[in-house]
């Protein structure tokens, strides 16, 4: 068979050689389950449909999956694989002529995304069939002779991996060896001259031989650590965008994932790597740099979808600390702990106290705290100043007394200021106002009355209104001044109405200009108020009083209204002129001053920031609650803190929590002890599913009973014990992998009996990942930008994605970037598509093991993005300028996209398509982008062997 029958012309249909992903899926769908969908159900549902509380309205029980499968009175709740037929998702999102559940209230957006994932997902529900761990059937020490909880083997009667592996493939070929090489090394394939340097070496001297020099060059180039950071990128659940209820950017994330970048091409050890993660604020450090680094590494605590608007505080925070303790367990230890936190574990043994002695220590912990924007409604996420030089430092010091004076002058003029103010004007603040609609509080401006203003926001359907009713000491003609700030981005033609003696009129006011009264108030206008006997009022004492009605709507506006305080002032109070010239000279010196302090503040020396965690003080430290059915409210014992009691030897061997301390520097110490047997497991098993494309255990974040067995248990001791000895070297126990005949072998099909080759009789053909894919394609085009970048969301500002849905214009062109995929922004609800349809993972979810997924999208994306035809057309340039002869030219193709020689057969079925292509009036140049193309979409560039 010809070479060119390898390739897929027209539709790229990728259906050889995926390795099986399904167990990993499955559970996964199922930690999803646990995690997002049964708290839900538990907390809201049971009450009304469960057989525990004796209740099922309308004939639904929602405590089984049998319950929701069957359905009640309309017929199943839900419909697995299609959510709008689902009738359980048409109630909570309080649509269609189904029921609204919950009745107390709907549920948040975050919520209903979740379900209508889980739903589409095909509604994995693991309740009923396999028999679960109860309270009363929990042993722990019986659930220590599980497989993973057992202790790692001490001794083998083995020394290298090939002797724990059946027998099995010959050597794999030089190209293919070393595109599979420097794919899994750097996620980048080997130039023409590095394909001949290993090829040389490999037919002079050895495979292995060639192996063993080019996985040095590889592991010493930066490439490494952009390459391998993204893979824990995907278990530490990063992120650029907060998500959830409130998608704000996060500007310091980057620092982060470069933070990531940094420790693998360093070869930090991996039990300091989970040590300054964990803990790295409270770690001991040597200088400046080493500080500012283990603060950065906290971001793993940080990154995290959190709801910040939910108004219920303390439940956000105990939510905050749920997601933590879940990605802990899942990231570093392969286990869903999550699910005990309404109810013991149902499968493993981890009883809900030992669930909430870890939650406690996170709860202790610093990730999101004070206001966001000024709005008292949502919470925002800690940023910690980096530590700064001892010459920044002094800067610092001189600037900041050059402040104070500045800021004690201000206050003298600006009471001076206070001290000409008209007597007897009277001041009525928003609380005092009336209210029609949803008006946000906010303090983001500095300029206002009081605590706060309030805010009517462009996108509420202009159905907002304020109304000040002012009572004033008799009847006169007053000066109407209201306040609102002023500045840009506000409405231009805000709406007021004044009531008075004469009737009402109608007065349209711009919110863009600046105050005219003592920087805080706009005068509107004077008018005659008058007694007004008719008012009907039951307070009689009221009947005759003088009042001033004002109103303010955001009717017939297109940006956002301000509403804050009105002053009514007697015009018999308003300054002569000679304090009218005062009050204006005093006023433009306050100004002036303010802008001093602006000024200084504009040239302060920039201090870096970090999202950055931080013990709680008070209160907060200490250890919680058990919640009752995880419920934030239903409180019961107090759960002393410390760890899982199943993965822990003798009480001896468990590190204590000091009083007055959160407990996080002896988790991460826990974490790491050599006699953990899950840590070095978890982490082995991760660098080899990374190399083989499948785990020893394929269920690479659960290593509980739900998760598969290992298929070479022995094996993977083997590497957790040379792991731990070679002092937890990522680096070195990658090199002892890919050194091995196991990793080099041929990926050739030698058994039938073993069709998912659980047992590695060949090496597996696994799909390229999509930064992989994209990366390869940019390095073979010559259009690789290969520097290393900072921020990845300074071009799209606070909100990616507006509350509205609304998306940031330079969102979309990200996918334009040149740099490596790994830099690029990764905004939850909006990953790249480019990434995207290539099984990029859900940045909310930790995520070991990428799902694996042929479908159209890839196809189309492949033959007919601007992306991939921008690239065959860079391509095709440089071909064609370094070639005069078109089978040269084909060779030179071959080699740089397929890392192969093109044979005769190739030759001549690509002269043909591009003749034709050349006869049919395209240019030269044309036709050979069409038919790199045609390369880059082929099953055989697609797929590593």
């Amino acid at each position: 068979m010809g070479s060119m029958q390898k390739l897929v012309i027209t539709l790229v249909i990728f259906t050889n050689c995926v390795t099986s992903a399904v167990g990993a899926n499955e559970a996964g769908q199922v930690e999803f389950f646990e995690s997002r969908i049964r708290p839900v159900l538990v907390e809201h549902c049971y009450r009304c449909h469960s057989t525990k509380a004796g209740k099922s309205k309308g004939g639904l029980l929602l405590d089984s999956r049998t319950g929701w499968q069957v359905g009640g009175d309309s017929g199943p709740a839900v419909i697995p694989f299609k959510p709008k037929e689902s009738l359980v998702l048409l109630a909570i999102n309080q649509s269609g002529e189904s029921s609204e559940m919950p009745p107390d209230g709907r549920l948040s957006k975050a919520i209903v995304q979740d379900f209508e994932a889980w739903i589409t997902a095909g509604a994995v529900d693991p309740r009923g069939g396999e028999k679960p761990v109860t309270a009363e059937l929990m042993d722990i020490s019986a659930g220590k002779q599980f497989w993973s909880f057992q202790p790692l083997q001490a001794s083998f009667d083995h020394r290298s991996i090939d002797a724990f592996i059946q027998p099995r493939a010959s050597v794999a070929p030089a190209k293919t060896l070393a595109r599979r090489l420097f794919l899994d090394l750097i996620g980048l394939p080997p130039t023409p001259n590095e394909l001949h340097e290993f090829v040389q070496t490999y037919s002079e001297i050895s495979p292995n031989r060639a192996v063993e020099i080019f996985t040095d060059k590889l592991l010493s180039r930066k490439e490494f650590g952009e390459k391998w950071a993204r893979h824990w990128m995907d278990i530490a659940r990063y992120a650029d965008s907060n998500g959830g209820d409130f998608n704000l950017t996060f500007p310091e994330s980057w620092r982060y994932r470069n933070y990531l970048i940094d420790a693998f091409n360093s070869d930090m050890p991996y039990d300091q790597f989970i040590r300054e993660q964990i803990a790295g604020d409270l770690l001991p450090a040597s200088g400046t740099e080493e500080r500012n680094r283990q603060l950065i590494a906290t971001g793993f605590l940080m990154v995290a979808p959190k709801m910040l608007t939910e108004r219920n505080k303390a439940k956000m925070h105990l939510d905050i600390a749920d997601e933590q303790v879940d990605t802990i367990g899942r990231a570093i230890l392969g286990l869903t702990l999550g699910c005990a936190r309404c109810h013991d574990h149902k499968f493993d043994p981890i009883p809900t106290a030992d669930y909430y002695a870890m939650l406690g220590i996170l709860h202790s912990t610093r990730t999101a705290d004070g206001i966001l924007m000024g709005n008292v409604n949502v919470t925002g996420w800690k940023e910690t100043e980096l530590k700064v030089s001892d010459e920044v430092r002094q800067l610092l010091a001189q600037q900041q007394h050059r402040k104070t004076i500045l800021e004690n002058d201000l206050k003298q003029k600006q009471d001076e200021l206070k001290n000409l103010q008209a007597k007897n004007a009277v001041t009525i603040d928003d609380p005092a106002a009336k209210t029609t609609g949803k008006w946000r509080k906010s303090t983001f401006r500095p300029n206002h009355i009081g605590s706060h203003y309030l805010v009517a926001d462009k996108d509420n359907n202009n159905s907002l209104s304020i109304s000040w009713k002012i009572p004033l000491p008799k009847p006169g003609q007053y000066e109407v001044r209201v306040s609102f700030g002023g500045g840009q981005g506000l409405e231009k033609k805000a709406p007021y109405i004044v009531t008075h003696a004469k009737g009402k009129t109608k007065l349209i006011i711009d919110q863009t200009a600046k105050p005219t009264i003592d920087g805080l108030w706009h005068p509107i206008g004077n008018f005659t108020f008058a007694s007004s006997p008719n008012e009907k009022s039951s307070d009689t004492a009221k009947r005759g009083s003088v009042f001033a009605t004002i109103e303010l709507s955001n009717s017939d506006t297109n940006a956002p209204v301000i509403a804050d305080a009105v002053q009514i002032v007697p015009t018999e109070s308003i300054q002569t002129a000679d304090q009218a010239g005062r009050s204006k000279r005093l006023l433009a010196e306050t100004e002036r001053l303010q802008k001093q302090l602006q000024e200084l503040e504009n040239n302060k020396p920039k201090i870096a920031k970090a999202m950055a965690a931080a013990d709680h003080t008070g209160e907060r430290l200490g250890d919680v609650q058990i919640r009752i059915r995880g419920e934030a409210n239903n409180r019961g014992t107090v759960a002393a803190r410390g760890f899982l009691q199943v993965a822990s030897g003798t009480d001896d061997d468990k590190p204590s929590i000091p009083a007055g301390q959160s407990g996080r520097i002896e988790l991460a110490n826990w974490l790491t002890m050599p006699e953990n047997p899950l840590t070095s497991r978890v982490m082995a098993n991760r660098i080899w599913q990374q190399l083989f494309g499948r785990g020893i255990v394929s269920t690479t974040d659960n290593f509980g009973r739900r998760g598969t067995s290992p298929t070479h248990p022995a094996l993977l001791d083997f590497l957790a014990k040379n792991f731990i000895d070679g002092r937890w070297s990522v680096k070195s126990l990658i090199r002892k992998i890919v050194q091995s005949n196991t990793y080099q072998q041929n990926s050739t099909l030698v058994s039938s009996s073993d069709p998912e080759n659980r047992y590695l009789r060949h090496q597996n053909c696994r799909p390229v990942r999509a930064e992989t894919l994209r990366d390869s394609i940019l390095a073979i085009a010559g259009e690789l930008h290969r520097e290393p970048q900072e921020s990845a969301v300074d071009s799209l500002g606070m909100y990616a994605i507006q509350t509205s849905g609304k998306r940031d214009p330079s969102l979309a062109k990200t996918g334009d970037l040149r740099q490596r995929s790994v830099y690029m922004p990764v905004i939850r609800g909006a990953v790249p598509p480019s990434l995207a349809i290539f099984d990029l993972p859900n940045p909310d979810l930790v995520t070991g093991t990428r799902s694996e997924t042929t479908v159209p999208a890839q196809a189309l994306f492949m033959m007919n993005s601007k992306f991939m035809q921008d690239m065959s057309q860079a391509m095709s340039a440089k071909l064609c300028k370094d070639h005069e002869e078109m089978n040269r030219l084909i060779e030179d193709m071959y080699q740089r996209i397929l890392i192969r020689s093109a044979d005769q057969d190739d030759i001549t079925r690509a002269r043909t398509y591009i003749d034709g292509l050349t006869k049919d009036g395209k240019s030269e140049q044309q036709a050979v982008a069409s038919f790199v193309q045609i390369l880059f979409s082929s099953t055989e560039f697609r797929f590593v062997d």
